[in-house]
């Protein structure tokens, strides 16, 4: 055939071939694209439209709610104000109550709700402690040993075309196995030591060896002591053995977390005992503040009923019905007022209640009505000025805290420095080494067992001498010291910035103190002239000698003298307990203590095994101890009653001495005898 002939055949059946080809491949490309389609959009059904939504946590809330709240009453308001008992509640009581039922320290404004993180708990001291970033176990943990073991097994095979690098072979076979297991330990003083076992295993083709396969073991002892930076007790204290500049976290670092913890929960429970004892003495306050105007409320009433009757008779007319009538109105609304509080007004009686119940940890409401039992303190107290200063100054937490971040800053300070200096270490090693064609074996012939060998001391090698290095300039070593004295000089303006402003609070205290208990005397000579008022104004008023506005007008302010009276006195008994916060005697005149929980018998069983184990030391001292950063547990301090002795007066109206109950109805009180009043101090 010629050659034309041949070719075109070929090329025919070519073309052929590239066509039908070409179609399989647009056909599966198409195929592929329309179940790519397909695919998607099955796909694109199973997203959903949005990409976040509200969703609940998988959480037993039955679990964690107390059937108390869930199962309390509906609130008391004004219009059932009938309820069936009083809990008659002292100071005390409230203030036990409130801490029993505390396992997050509440406030008034409700803080847990909107601001959960910001709260203070009974947890937060043993948060810090047992915190694995910054507690004191875990900067002890840095100095613990550690223990580590690696082995790795390896197979090689090459081919060379030199028989002086395939170790006289041109094909080489190896198996190789390594080894190693080690115990470190940093010391306090910036020590670390190593102690550690490497164990190799060779087997290899290559004609030169004198075993198929070999053992080498060593055993190796290495310390590294440093000279300069990282070297000391007190350093390794305060930054840890692993510290950067900057960045402390050793373990007196640690402690001091955990005491500044530990103020921040005396403070929270401060504020706690605080708010209680306000809140306690604000229903003390709307009780009676009630009470006023109950009365006044109810001789309105019966002044109306007398009205009414003489107009019926007409005796009266119309005009003094209406203005008796809307005075009563008027005392009622202010009654109601009184009860359930107003928006624009004072809270009343149902209002401070719930809030007194929500500092006691208690439901909203159940089927008693909160009173108080206890009576307003009616002696005049002082505090000598220079001792509650130097009190305040002592064992306010706030100045405490701040106390311990200057201490931090100190020996942040201390720490700083010592990385101004160059690292210059002393190094040292110690190695015991054993060669051998078996690992144990063979002991009848020379090299047959590498412990063998180890354990004859043959092979010993050691090395000693200095390492050091040094950043030219150290210019991160500088800036860790100028941050660090900045740091505490900040700390420092702080604190005296405290001490300022407790002295200014001390001052508005005492003169607070002092006025409560000056305008409590002036309220109440005010509102026995206001029931004398009232006693004459009925006498002339049933005479006919006066008209009826002068008497409903000498009610009406009866009524607020009743009012401002206890007003005083509840200011009196709250400018008490604003001294004894500022001094920072608040908790212990409540005879509250601060202590931590009780230990298991399984913690007491293993400080006692652990106590066997570290002793106290009995050798020879090897290094010196540091100073101390802290001053001790704070004495305890009983707080003192108030004692009370006659001061002398030329004025016998500013001894008159503070009542203890109201009167019982409107008649005015007698006049209290001037001989026995004397005023009395602490």
């Amino acid at each position: 055939m010629p050659l034309r002939g041949f070719l075109i055949p070929l090329t025919g059946g070519l073309l052929l071939r590239r066509v039908w080809l070409a179609g399989v491949i647009l056909s599966t490309v198409a195929g592929c694209a329309w179940r790519h389609d397909d695919f998607r959009a099955e796909a694109m059904a199973r997203y959903e439209p949005i990409l976040t939504k509200i969703e609940y946590a998988d959480v037993d809330t039955a679990e964690l709610s107390d059937e108390r709240v869930r199962g309390s009453v509906a609130p008391h308001t004004v219009r059932d104000p009938e309820h069936k008992e009083y809990w008659d509640l002292s100071l005390d009581e409230a203030v036990q109550i409130a801490l029993a039922n505390s396992q997050v320290m509440r406030d008034i404004g409700g803080r847990v709700v909107a601001a959960p993180a910001a709260v203070s708990t009974i947890y937060d001291p043993a948060l810090q402690e047992s915190s694995p970033l910054s507690g004191v176990e875990a900067a002890l943990a840095a100095f613990d040993a550690q223990f580590t073991s690696q082995l790795t097994v390896q197979h090689n095979e090459r081919t060379f075309n030199n028989i002086f690098f395939g170790a006289g072979t041109t094909g080489f076979k190896q198996q190789t196995g390594d080894f190693l297991a080690e115990i470190s330990k940093p010391s306090a003083t910036g020590t670390r030591f190593a102690f550690r076992n490497i164990t190799t295993y060779n087997r290899n083709t290559s004609p030169a060896n004198r075993f198929p396969s070999v053992y080498e073991t060593l055993f190796e002892g290495e310390f590294r002591h440093p000279l300069l930076q990282g070297s000391g007790l007190e350093f390794n204290r305060i930054a840890g053995p692993n510290a950067r500049p900057g960045v402390y976290n050793g373990v007196l670092i640690a402690r001091i977390n955990t005491d500044i913890a530990l103020a921040d929960f005396e403070i929270a429970v401060r504020d706690l005992i605080r708010d209680v004892e306000q809140t306690y003495w604000e229903l003390y306050f709307a009780y009676r503040d009630l009470d006023a105007k109950k009365r006044n409320r109810d001789a309105a009433l019966e002044l109306w009923r007398l009205v009414e009757s003489q107009v019926k008779l007409g005796a009266a007319d119309a005009e003094r019905e209406s203005l008796v009538r809307e005075q009563y109105y008027s005392a009622q609304a202010a009654v109601e007022e009184a009860l359930a509080g107003s928006p624009t007004g004072p809270p009343g009686v149902y209002t401070v209640e719930r809030r007194l119940r929500r500092l006691m940890g208690l439901p909203a409401t159940d089927d008693r009505i909160i009173r108080p039992a206890d009576e307003p303190q009616l002696v005049e107290v002082r505090f000598d000025w220079r001792d509650s200063l130097e009190q305040a100054f002592w064992r306010r937490p706030e100045l405490r805290r701040q106390q311990w971040q200057i201490k931090r800053r100190e020996l942040e300070l201390a720490a700083a420095r010592n990385f101004r200096l160059g690292r210059l270490d002393l190094v040292g090693l110690y190695r015991w080494r054993g060669f051998g064609d078996d690992l144990f074996g063979n002991r009848n012939i020379e090299n047959g067992s590498a412990f063998r060998d180890l354990f004859t001391g043959d092979l010993q090698e050691w090395s000693f001498g200095f390492q050091y290095s040094n950043p030219i300039g150290n210019r991160l070593g500088n800036t860790a010291v100028r941050h660090a004295e900045l740091a505490l000089a900040r700390e420092r303006a702080i604190y005296r910035e405290q001490e300022l402003q407790i002295s200014h609070e001390l001052a508005e205290a005492v003169a607070a103190l002092d006025r409560a208990y000056v305008i409590t005397k002036s309220n109440y000579n005010r509102r026995i002239a206001a029931y004398q008022q009232v006693k004459l104004s009925e006498i002339k008023v049933t005479g006919g000698r006066q008209p009826l506005e002068f008497y409903l007008d000498a009610i009406r302010r009866a009524t607020l003298a009743d009012s401002a009276y206890y007003r005083a006195l509840a200011d009196y008994q709250l400018a008490l307990m604003q001294i004894h916060f500022v001094r920072g005697t608040l908790l212990s005149k409540h005879s509250v203590e601060l202590a931590e929980g009780p230990w298991s018998e399984a913690a007491h069983r293993a400080a006692a095994h652990e106590a066997r184990r570290y002793g106290p030391y009995r050798g020879a001292q090897c290094f010196e101890e540091p100073c101390p950063i802290s001053t001790g547990e704070e004495p305890a301090i009983t707080q003192p009653a108030p004692s009370s002795e006659p001061a002398a007066s030329d004025d016998n109206a500013d001894n008159v001495p503070i009542p203890a109950q109201p009167p019982s109805d409107a008649q005015p009180p007698s006049a209290p005898d001037e001989t026995d009043s004397v005023r009395r101090r602490r």
